[in-house]
């Protein structure tokens, strides 16, 4: 069964955009800094960790050319998998909360998303660019 979840696993993460990129550093060493474009997954077999950047949902960051009341907010939507368990999507802000996310015993936090906007302009979808902070913290048994 456990092969069976592994499999399907691959698939979806393998199948979701044509051009997805699975990002091994090897042996990691936490805290562990990654950038992964549009549809890019970061894979760490040795903790049971896949997480992928699916897309950037809004984009409300000011331009660098424009004088605004308020800096605005980048979105970005994430699926996790932590030990072949269904995929956690969760949504991380730049400005906004929740910036971090929890799962199991790693912590994922959005440190950067690139390019800035500028006026004028659109931001093509895959030209976005996230950078993450994976950590880990030791889960008590409380907590288990």
């Amino acid at each position: 069964m456990r092969t069976v979840l592994s499999i399907l696993v691959a698939l979806v993460v393998s199948g979701c955009e044509e051009h997805n990129e699975v990002i091994n550093p090897g042996t990691p060493t936490f805290p562990l800094s990654v950038s992964l474009r549009t549809g890019e997954s970061l894979r760490l077999p040795q903790i049971g960790f896949i997480a992928r950047f699916d897309s950037v949902t809004s984009d409300s960051r000011c331009p660098l050319e424009v004088d605004c009341v308020w800096q605005g907010d980048g979105a970005t939507r994430l699926s996790v998998f932590r030990d072949m368990d269904q995929a956690v999507t969760c949504t991380l802000h730049t400005t906004l909360s929740p910036r971090l996310i929890e799962v199991g015993d790693v912590v994922i936090q959005l440190k950067e998303l690139q390019p800035y906007p500028r006026q004028p302009g659109i931001i093509p979808p895959g030209a976005y660019l996230v950078s993450l902070e994976i950590d880990r913290h030791e889960v008590s048994r409380d907590r288990l």
